[in-house]
C-alpha cells in the first residue's frame, strides 16, 4: 500500500462506519481529517494494520 495523501478511506469499526480523507503522509507519520473536520496524526503503521483489519477501501485520488 502506498498512500500520498488525497486519498479517502472508508472503514466499518463495531459497526460504525468511518471516513477519512488522507491529507499527507509525512515520513513515518500519516496526517488524517474525519468525516466531522477534526485532525488526526496515526503512525503509517497503525493505519496500515487498521485497514487490513477492517478490510478499508481505498478511493485513490488521480494523479495530473
Amino acid at each position: 500500500m502506498q498512500l500520498r495523501g488525497g486519498e479517502i478511506l472508508e472503514f466499518q469499526i463495531n459497526n460504525i462506519s468511518k471516513r477519512w480523507r488522507i491529507s499527507k503522509v509525512d515520513g513515518n507519520v500519516v496526517k488524517i481529517f474525519d468525516e466531522e473536520g477534526s485532525y488526526i496524526q496515526m503512525p503509517y503503521n497503525d493505519l496500515e494494520r487498521l485497514m487490513n483489519e477492517t478490510n478499508a477501501k481505498i478511493e485513490m485520488m488521480p494523479i495530473y
